[in-house]
């Protein structure tokens, strides 16, 4: 058996194991055993088993992952997500949409010190929803603006999943993390204009025919009828300056500063110089231990009950990430072992099909498998294959990964699997998915006006991680 024929068998067993709903990386894991086994016999793949996994997940570096995960459970815990709502929200009050605007804008902010969507979603859903529904906002309307503007969380730093693609891909994380910036504001503005545009023409207030069929036969309505099937509309105005009267008080402000500091000793630590990822991971992680005991100074077992909460759910994630790393690097291990990315390369680059092409086809492939598998999957997946060739095309390798990011962010929201809006559901209660999965579409054309940007001007990507001098 050729190579390149057990390299495909390898796949398909893959594909097999996590159709048949087997956690993914004991999937990556065995099809990868079975095609070392084919490639260089059953004593080699015994051999390199447990060495592999070892090896892949006890690297120094590989702190940085239960750091981050630890400063942003601490953060979300410490309640400072209501504190950044009401604060922004006060200062979007007059603007069109201004509630919906409020909430892209807080998903962003704490998006910068949570890295990890569901942690979005789930601190600033359950407020901003309801602060929407008050507004005139359809509530499967507030569910998907809350399950788009969560996606930000992969962007910007500190983001674990793009400390996942450093280690997966030995890029500098650092450098990784500083040029989420730039296309993070990036997108948070796209979905705040959108927002802004959408409010005008009515459209997260608009009942649309399936509301009305509900409202019909569930409610014991008159029969429905050509008429009753009509886009009829909710008031008041979401543009409508509701927020007026919201008052910001000083506990919202401090709660913001909060935020705003450990974001600071993030990214200004990282590009200054004066911390390495890892020790700005850790003194951030710290900081944020201490705004926790800090704003629950007066509810001792709360904060103690906060504080194990937040190092179980911790130790739950980490432990599914380095799994996957684990299982990731016997299947690449087994990839790189049989030569296929090698000549794959080759013959793509000897085919004379554009790169702009081939790199558009491998997004549409990530693009595809966000609607099934997880993000953290998906990478481990893809990298090994993907990055080698596209950076043999000339792409910049810092570009790459926000790109890869970038698109694998969508699947977070893209149906029949997107996660955030499942998460949503489980924060609000009762919502119709389905309706939720419509009214995020219109808001994925901003996402890909970003995307579209990013391609045209790389520039915009690598231009902050140029600049810096170091490698981790």
């Amino acid at each position: 058996m050729s190579n390149d024929a057990i390299v495909l068998l390898s796949v398909l067993l893959l594909l097999v194991l996590v159709f048949l709903k087997q956690p993914v990386w004991i999937s990556l894991a065995s099809s990868g055993f079975v095609g070392i086994v084919l490639l260089a016999g059953f004593g080699n793949a015994v051999g390199s088993l447990g060495s592999l996994a070892f090896t892949a997940i006890s690297q120094f570096t590989f702190i940085v992952i239960p750091m981050f995960v630890f400063m942003g459970m601490f953060i979300e815990r410490a309640g400072v997500a209501e504190d950044v709502f009401v604060t922004v929200a006060r200062l979007t009050r007059r603007i069109p949409g201004g509630v919906g605007v409020a909430t892209i804008l807080a998903c962003g902010m704490f998006a910068a010190v949570t890295g990890a969507s569901a942690a979005v979603v789930a601190s600033v859903g359950k407020l901003a929803i309801g602060e929407m529904t008050k507004h005139g906002y359809r509530r499967e309307s507030a569910a998907a603006l809350v399950s788009v503007a969560g996606t930000v969380g992969v962007l910007i730093p500190p983001s674990v999943l793009l400390v996942v693609f450093g280690i997966v891909a030995q890029v500098s994380i650092g450098q990784l993390l500083v040029a989420g910036v730039v296309p993070g504001v990036l997108t948070v503005l796209a979905y705040a204009i959108a927002v802004v545009v959408l409010s005008r023409t009515r459209f997260f207030t608009a009942r649309v025919e399936r509301d009305a069929l509900v409202d019909a036969t569930v409610g014991g309505g008159a029969p429905v009828t050509a008429s009753t099937l009509t886009t009829r509309h909710d008031t008041p105005d979401p543009g409508a300056p509701g927020l007026s009267h919201t008052r910001v008080t000083g506990k919202n402000l401090i709660g913001t500063v909060y935020l705003a500091v450990v974001f600071a000793i993030v990214f200004v630590g990282i590009y200054s110089g004066i911390f390495t990822v890892t020790e700005s991971a850790a003194v951030a992680a710290a900081a944020s231990l201490v705004i926790l005991w800090i704003r629950r100074r007066s509810d001792v077992r709360g904060a103690l009950r906060a504080t194990w909460a937040a190092v179980h759910d911790t130790g739950s994630l980490s432990t599914m990430v380095l799994s996957l790393i684990a299982g990731g690097s016997i299947f690449a291990y087994m990839v790189a072992r049989s030569g296929a990315p090698g000549r794959l390369g080759d013959a793509i680059v000897s085919s004379g099909i554009p790169p702009l092409a081939i790199l558009l086809a491998a997004l549409a492939i990530l693009l595809v498998l966000g609607a099934f598998l997880d993000s953290y999957s998906i990478l481990i997946l893809t990298v090994p294959v993907f990055f080698p060739v596209l950076v043999g095309l000339g792409y910049h390798e810092i570009w790459i990964a926000i790109v890869f990011v970038k698109i694998i962010e969508l699947g977070l929201v893209t149906p029949p699997f997107g996660l955030n809006v499942f998460v949503v559901a489980g924060v609000a209660k009762g919502l119709d998915i389905g309706a939720v999965f419509a009214r995020v579409l219109p808001l994925l054309l901003a996402d890909l006006v970003v995307v579209i940007v990013m391609i045209a001007f790389p520039d915009i990507v690598t231009f902050l991680p140029d600049q810096m001098g170091f490698a981790r």
